[in-house]
């Protein structure tokens, strides 16, 4: 009798094994075809003729040395790395290894140069605070850095060209940030020499170009650079009416600058939309690697037998796409349904647990275990927008001569045009201190003390 218990529990966990792996390798048995908008994704084509006049060679080429062209540069240094992509597609130690170009100085940022936003309360009095030698020594270090990102504010077209891999080469973004903060330090001695005009119209034709690498800005790691130093040309331009009341009477040429920020042409979307295609090419190379790359050959078996590549794609572009829908709605709408994102993606996902899943397992449990927190860019991204809005409504008060008394009633009835993004609530006033405030969600570098509390005076200081 005892026997045959112990015989049918044996034939009853066999069979239950034995169902299981059926189960399981029937659901993954056939691949999907690949869907068209995923095929189009994983096609990323570079252009065929690089655009000398496009200002992101300028960029690749900033840190030129001297005598070098800094476009040729940048033009030789994209071609090989679009070579390296075409070569080496998976991740690869090969593809990770990129040359120094000889022709190129190696950036160090110096010390004191220029005002550290975090920890400076008042960004122009330091510049003012030094001697005009001393800014001219710091000018003449610099004086190849300058010369190339002079031609840079004054490009007009700026397309990024970057290919969608995780090993790709970062352009020298620190050169970039460096070079622009000598502008406004050197456009700011020029309003305090009298030299309103010249030294409004520096500051602006570099601020025109932090609005352009916004808009064009096709990475996230791009787009949250280009948003600092827009979240600069705000501050300086402040601190300027704060220190320089006569400024108010150029306040025109403010508000032309002010009025060509866009939520809807400088969305995150675009860099969202690009980090959906470096995540499928993780997915990609990581489901996907050839023989010859693969040390672990257990593993590369699991995966080529449980592995649909097509399936794997499909799932990885739904799963990216959940959260690039939501965005490229109102900032309103996102952050009202964004816990929406985490539950659709969980009902991607499908039948099984954290670590094991019924149908494509090792995509599921890599999508599942590599998302970084989004949010924090994109409150950071919103954060900006709310900033630019608090100065576009001083700049807006100021120019109208809005009395104190009803200042109140004029952001009312401006709710629509300076909103805060993040709820199209209105902007603060603080009549005690005279004082538009918004509060942010993410500390930034560009703000003193990294303060979430962001409040402009409308008058200026007695």
């Amino acid at each position: 009798m005892l026997k045959k218990i112990l015989l049918r529990t044996l034939l009853f966990l066999f069979i239950l094994i034995v169902g299981g792996l059926l189960t399981f390798l029937i659901a993954n048995w056939r691949d999907q075809d690949l869907r068209p908008e995923v095929k189009s994704a994983l096609n990323w084509q570079a252009p065929k003729v690089l655009d000398e006049a496009n200002a992101y060679l300028l960029v690749l080429g900033l840190n030129a040395k001297e005598g070098i062209d800094p476009v040729t540069l940048g033009a030789r240094k994209l071609n090989a790395e679009l070579a390296r992509y075409e070569k080496n597609r998976y991740l690869t130690v090969d593809f990770a290894e990129s040359v120094n170009d000889p022709d190129e100085l190696t950036f160090v940022k110096p010390k004191s140069q220029v005002c550290e936003y975090a920890e400076t309360a008042n960004c122009v009095a330091f510049y003012l605070a030094r001697s005009a030698e001393q800014e001219q020594e710091i000018l003449k270090s610099q004086h190849i850095l300058l010369a190339n990102f002079d031609r840079l504010t004054v490009s007009k077209t700026y397309q990024e060209i970057a290919p969608p891999h995780i090993a790709a080469s970062i352009p020298s973004y620190a050169s970039v940030m460096h070079a622009a903060e000598l502008e406004r330090m050197r456009a700011i001695r020029l309003i305090a020499n009298g030299k309103v005009a010249q030294g409004l119209e520096q500051l602006l034709l570099l601020a025109s170009f932090s609005q352009r690498w916004l808009e064009n800005s096709s990475s996230l790691v791009s787009h949250m650079v280009a948003l600092a130093s827009v979240q600069r040309d705000l501050r300086i331009c402040d601190e300027l009416l704060q220190r320089f009341p006569n400024l108010q009477r150029e306040i025109d040429p403010m508000q032309d600058w002010m009025n060509q920020f866009s939520m809807q042409r400088m969305h995150i979307a675009k860099a969202f939309a690009f980090e959906r295609q470096v995540g499928m090419n993780i997915m990609q190379s990581t489901l996907a690697l050839p023989e010859e790359v693969q040390d672990a050959k257990l593993q590369q078996r699991l995966i080529k037998w449980f592995n649909r590549p097509n399936a794997a794609m499909n799932m990885s572009y739904d799963w990216y796409n959940v959260r690039l829908n939501l965005l490229e709605k109102s900032g309103q709408e996102y952050f009202a349904s964004r816990t929406e994102v985490e539950k659709k993606q969980k009902e991607l996902l499908g039948i099984g647990t954290d670590s094991f899943y019924l149908r494509d397992p090792f995509t599921k449990n890599l999508l599942s275990i590599s998302a970084p927190d989004y949010d924090v860019y994109i409150e950071k991204h919103y954060d900006t927008f709310a900033q630019i809005h608090l100065l576009a409504l001083k700049l807006d008060l100021l120019k109208q001569g809005i009395p104190r008394n009803e200042i109140p009633a004029y952001i009312q009835k401006h709710a629509a045009q300076y909103s805060n993004p993040f709820d199209g609530k209105v902007l603060g006033w603080d009549a005690e201190h005279q004082q538009l405030f918004v509060e942010l969600r993410q500390a930034s570098n560009q703000v003193y003390q990294k303060s979430k509390m962001m409040r402009l005076n409308v008058l200026p200081r007695a």
